[in-house]
């Protein structure tokens, strides 16, 4: 991951917060938008839904390409209907087994979320 490890402070921090958007919004989509069609009024909510299953499918189909241990983070700390109300420390310490340390979880999030960031078009591989 030469590439990610090259990038300044000010990069990283845009890219994590440019991921952290997609990943929000992918929740969003995957939890809050009804799939049963119970709101559908129209071929504009119906095309509208269809565009939201595409985003959900394009987030799953990145995240299920990172090595193993990137794909539970995020899924963890990312995916899920919860996420909102579970914090980097309880992922370290309770989800991962056994427990890894804060700069651990720190150097798979960021390998995580670069690649998530090349993957999904935000920045290109350096």
């Amino acid at each position: 991951m030469k590439g990610a490890d090259t990038l300044h402070k000010g990069e990283r921090k845009a890219i994590l917060q440019s991921v952290e958007s997609l990943l929000e919004k992918y929740r969003l989509f995957k939890y809050l938008i009804p799939e049963d069609g119970q709101s559908i009024r129209s071929n504009h909510d119906i095309e509208s839904l269809e565009k939201h299953r595409t985003f959900c499918r394009k987030i799953e189909q990145a995240v299920s390409q990172l090595p193993d241990r990137e794909q539970f983070l995020i899924k963890e700390r990312y995916l899920g209907i919860n996420t909102d109300y579970i914090t980097d420390y309880r992922v370290y310490r309770d989800s991962f087994d056994p427990p890894i340390s804060e700069g651990t979880y720190t150097k798979i999030r960021w390998r995580a979320m670069y690649s998530l960031s090349v993957l999904l078009g935000i920045t290109e591989y350096q």
